[in-house]
Parts: structure tokens; sequence; C-alpha cells
């Protein structure tokens, strides 16, 4: 679902059910021939069958329900007999290597979908394949690969208007994740979020910000976050 934000900027948001009831393996099925085709969505939705199938079969539900109730929570009584269909719907998938270990993210993100784009940015160990942390500090260069594309989506959607990619930027050049900390981009950011609206980033985050910066710097950002606000939050002109 999308939220316009302004004449170009938009959110990107998804209800949190990832996964409707039934064989996981028939809805992979029934998604493939429009991903073979080369549509992003459909391969999005797969990886989001998979991962759900994956989070399912990893997890310890019993250690979950139990330290709800010692939480004082009231989870379901049903919760575990419930978790147990929906792990028994991820049995055939599970079974299938084809399907079950196939980079769906990385494809997704490469077919264009917004959404697999961001989650790649995100989800490091999925989007190069990396069955453990362990491995993952193995493949140096698979990593070096990740972020140079992770950062190319993110700039891409950026500039396309989406709001989480903004944000996504603001934090990489605040936090120096996958490329050099750079606090005058990071205010800039931080300025088009807020000139989008205060619910993205606050004046108090923006003064936060602009503490440590320079007269100079400040103006640096400034002009920084004019020229990204002109490509990302802009309709062009007639003209342009």
């Amino acid at each position: 679902m999308l939220q316009q934000v302004g004449a170009k900027a938009y959110s990107i948001h998804r209800p949190p059910a990832w996964r409707a009831a039934g064989d996981a393996k028939q809805q992979v099925l029934a998604l493939k021939p429009r991903s073979d085709a080369g549509d992003g969505l459909a391969t999005y939705e797969i990886e989001l069958v998979v991962r759900d199938c994956r989070n399912l079969i990893s997890g310890e539900p019993e250690a979950s329900w139990q330290a709800m109730r010692r939480a004082g929570m009231r989870p379901d009584p049903d919760f575990l007999s419930k978790l147990e269909v929906r792990l028994g719907e991820c049995v055939a998938l599970s079974q299938d290597p084809a399907l079950y270990r196939a980079p769906w993210l990385a494809r997704a993100a490469e077919q264009g979908s917004v959404e697999a784009q961001l989650l790649y940015g995100i989800d490091v160990r999925t989007a190069v394949g990396a069955a453990s942390a362990e491995e993952l500090a193995e493949r140096e260069e698979d990593v070096l690969a990740w972020r140079e594309t992770s950062l190319r989506y993110l700039q891409a959607l950026a500039d396309g208007g989406n709001v989480e990619a903004l944000s996504g930027l603001q934090s990489v050049h605040e936090h120096g994740y996958r490329t050099v900390k750079d606090p005058v981009a990071a205010y800039a950011y931080g300025q088009v979020l807020q000139r989008l609206s205060p619910t993205f980033w606050s004046d108090a985050l923006l003064a936060e910000s602009r503490q440590a910066l320079s007269l100079d710097q400040q103006r640096m950002a400034a002009e920084q976050a004019e020229a990204i606000y002109r490509r990302c939050c802009m309709l062009p002109g007639p003209s342009d």
C-alpha cells in the first residue's frame, strides 16, 4: 500500500500478516510463473512465504509461549496448536531446496520490487545467502558487493521519492554503516525528512544533529538538502 507524501514522495506499507493459511509450497508454486516472467512483486511475495516458514522452523515456540506467560501476558491458549498447523504447512516447502534455498530476496530486488530493495539493505544474511553469522564473516567479497548494491538501491529509491530510503540514507551517513560517516549528509537528509513531515524527522532530532556541525557545514547541508529535495520530492517543471 502506497501513501503519498506531497507531490512525488511516498511511503510504502504492508499488512503484518505475511502468509495466508494453506500449504506454503503450493503458494510458492502459484506465484512462480509470474516470478519467472520478471514480476518483482510476485518474487517478493515468494520471499515472504519462505521467510515465514524459515522463521517458524528456526524459532522456539514453546520458549516464546512460556516467556509471554512469565511476563504476565495472556497468550492465546491455542497458540502452540495453531503454530503446529502453520509448521505443518511449511513441511513440503522446507523439503524442496530448489524453492526453500533460492535467492528470492536478491532476485526480487533485481526485478525492481521496492519492498525487496529496502529489505535487501537490512537483511545482509539473506541477501548474500549466508546460512549463519559465521558463514557471513567468511564471505567478505560478497558483503562488500552487498554494501555497494544496497546503497545503489537506497539512492535510486530515495531519488524516486521513497521515504523509507531517505530515512535509510540518513542513518547510513549518521552511523557510517556501509559507508564512511558523513554528518553533513546525515543532517541534509534529516532536513529533507523534516520538510516532508515532522513525523518523519522531528525538530528535536534536527537540532541534535545541528549541534555537531559548524556554520559552514550547516550551509553545506542546506545546499545538499535542497538538491536532495528537488530530486526526491518535486515533480519536474515544464522546462525540465
